[in-house]
């Protein structure tokens, strides 16, 4: 008989593909939310208990009340355990509760944690050390975890798996590239990540003078939404690239595919990361990629073997590794190919699915 499932969690793609997946193999599955980011999907049929967010200007006055309204769906509900996702302050509420629960992290949660104030660390490690088991997606994660005083033995690397039925390399992408006005001559290079600060995007930007300056072939579609959309896009205008950029709004996950063929090199300006999935999505597409060197991408890219690291916020040596892979064609197909072959041994959904899976059938 499948387990209930109570999953705690903002909604996101992340949240929400692990959801479907494991609704559709049978679980019973409730979802408690206070947050919608990134993407909305729509919804499966499943009970959903709406939360008000939580934010810096609420928290001292909602924390209590997000954590009773918990209690009731808990008891509702009766899960036989809880899946928190990279929420860590809603730790007490299931300890409080004595509801097993497993720890799903993915992000700045963690990678902050040694940067953050002493009572944040204390709440952190107390949900950490109370889960029955902690995944995250990235070694780089589960050594913070490990440093904290969490036992190795207590945490699984399970990455954010790629669809490799969606995400492969013989998309087409020439209707959105015709759609943007890029030639079939010119070089597509795409960014996907959010416009907030630790993606850095602004990097990119300032970069694009120096590439097309050299190479006027070069376009870039820069996908993305986020406070600092405005912003960006009057960087590109002072900087008066426009005529080489193509901002584009978030799109249904399913056409993301479409845009990264759409693309001859993918970009990520992140200066801080766990495995980000929109790499792996664009490695399972044959794209060569140019990342930041910090631990989480070096997870991923053996520099110049199948990809090109560069140091983070350094524009000037972004753009160099971009006029490189735009002068070499072959190394940007081998860096491709190399890349399919990772993401077929290390990174499909169905072997990441299978991974969770044993350890929701191992917990009490």
């Amino acid at each position: 008989m499948n387990k209930r499932i109570c999953y705690i969690s903002p909604v996101s793609i992340h949240s929400y593909r692990w959801i479907e997946t494991f609704y559709q193999k049978g679980y019973k599955i409730s979802l408690i939310a206070d947050s919608r980011v990134w993407v909305d999907p729509t919804s499966v049929n499943i009970p959903v208990y709406v939360l008000p967010t939580l934010k810096k200007t609420n928290i001292h006055r909602q924390l209590l009340p997000n954590f009773l309204s918990i209690t009731r769906v808990l008891k509702k509900t009766k899960p036989d355990f809880v899946n928190l996702h990279a929420q860590l302050h809603y730790g007490p509420a299931l300890i409080l509760n004595r509801v097993p629960f497993l720890l799903t992290s993915w992000g700045l949660e963690v990678l902050e944690l040694p940067h953050t104030n002493p009572f944040r660390r204390a709440l952190a490690k107390s949900t950490a050390m109370n889960a029955c088991k902690i995944t995250v997606d990235a070694e780089c994660l589960k050594n913070i975890w490990v440093r904290a005083g969490v036992p190795e033995n207590k945490i699984e690397i399970v990455p954010f798996g790629v669809d490799t039925k969606l995400f492969h390399p013989n998309v087409d992408g020439h209707i959105v590239r015709k759609k943007l006005y890029i030639k079939a001559n010119d070089i597509a290079i795409i960014s996907t990540r959010a416009f907030y600060d630790h993606y850095n995007i602004e990097c990119l930007i300032n970069a694009i003078p120096i590439i097309v300056k050299k190479h006027r072939n070069v376009k870039f579609i820069i996908k993305g939404t986020g406070p600092l959309e405005r912003n960006l896009k009057n960087l590109a205008k002072e900087l008066r690239i426009e005529e080489y950029v193509r901002f584009l709004e978030p799109v249904p996950y399913h056409e993301i595919p479409q845009h990264l063929a759409a693309a001859d090199i993918y970009i990520s300006t992140s200066f801080i990361d766990s495995t980000s999935v929109s790499l792996l999505e664009a490695m399972a597409c044959g794209l060569p990629p140019i990342t930041t060197d910090i631990p989480g991408n070096r997870e991923w890219i053996n520099n110049e073997v199948n990809g090109l690291l560069y140091p983070p916020k350094d524009h000037k040596t972004l753009a160099e590794k971009v006029m490189h892979l735009v002068e070499h064609e072959d190394q940007r197909r081998s860096f491709g190919e190399r890349n399919l072959r990772i993401i077929q041994k290390r990174a499909t959904w169905e072997k990441c699915v299978s991974k969770m899976e044993a350890i929701y059938q191992s917990l009490p």
